[in-house]
């Protein structure tokens, strides 16, 4: 009597029927971050995940991380019957045009029980973020014509707190700037004599620093690899 009164008990618990515990069966597991650039030659990007396909499940790829308003995500192709979802770049940009992307995204996952109603296994999240590329030149020529006066750097304006450090031959820091700062305006009194912006244009304290080879460094963001290169100033 006490073994089915146990057993009884089991059945009704969430999760479980008749020994059974549903969350077993929750083993989908993913990478916690998909990294992509918007100008990439591949739009489709896979995301990376582990599991088994089960006739019993069914997934859904959504931007709600639930219990309510769980709805396929409209950036994210995938089978109902499969976890495998891919990450649609073009889609993206259609929406919100090439900038910074960076959300994070849930797979849900439904058994299907004997009675016919469903256990939702706990969702799993994974952060998308799709950079736009920096970019920047390789020659500025400070001659007040406002042509090629200072270090444009493309997209920066994408990356509110990147990190940009300008070097001088020896290597020694000269300029270290955060993006949202970058292009800001000053005074031409008090600092650079040629140009009224932060940015990084040959001058330095109101003093003309001399012609060649300056290093930098750009990191846009935590998870876009630092970018290492070199401007020539030419005057």
């Amino acid at each position: 009597m006490q073994k089915l009164i146990w057993l009884f008990c089991l059945s009704i618990l969430p999760g479980f029927v008749f020994g059974q515990n549903y969350i077993d069966s929750c083993y989908v597991v993913t990478e916690p971050k998909l990294l992509a650039y918007a100008d990439q030659v591949e739009k489709k990007v896979p995301i990376v995940v582990n599991g088994s396909v089960s006739s019993t499940s069914t997934w859904i790829w959504s931007a709600s991380q639930g219990p309510d308003n769980v709805k396929p995500s409209e950036f994210i192709t995938h089978s109902p019957t499969s976890f495998a979802g891919t990450v649609d770049i073009d889609k993206v940009i259609e929406k919100y045009g090439n900038a910074f992307f960076d959300e994070y995204f849930y797979i849900h996952q439904y058994i299907k029980k004997s009675d016919g109603s469903f256990f939702k296994c706990p969702p799993k999240e994974v952060r998308v973020k799709i950079f736009a590329r920096v970019k920047t030149y390789e020659a500025i020529t400070p001659n007040d014509d406002d042509l090629n006066d200072y270090l444009e750097i493309e997209n920066l304006d994408k990356y509110l707190f990147a990190e940009v450090k300008i070097f001088d031959r020896w290597g020694q820091l000269i300029i270290e700037r955060v993006g949202f700062d970058y292009y800001e305006k000053i005074d031409r009194s008090k600092a650079n004599k040629g140009g009224n912006m932060k940015a990084f244009n040959g001058y330095l304290n109101g003093k003309t620093l001399p012609s060649g080879v300056y290093m930098y460094s750009i990191k846009p963001d935590e998870d876009y690899p630092e970018i290492i290169g070199s401007v020539t100033v030419i005057r």
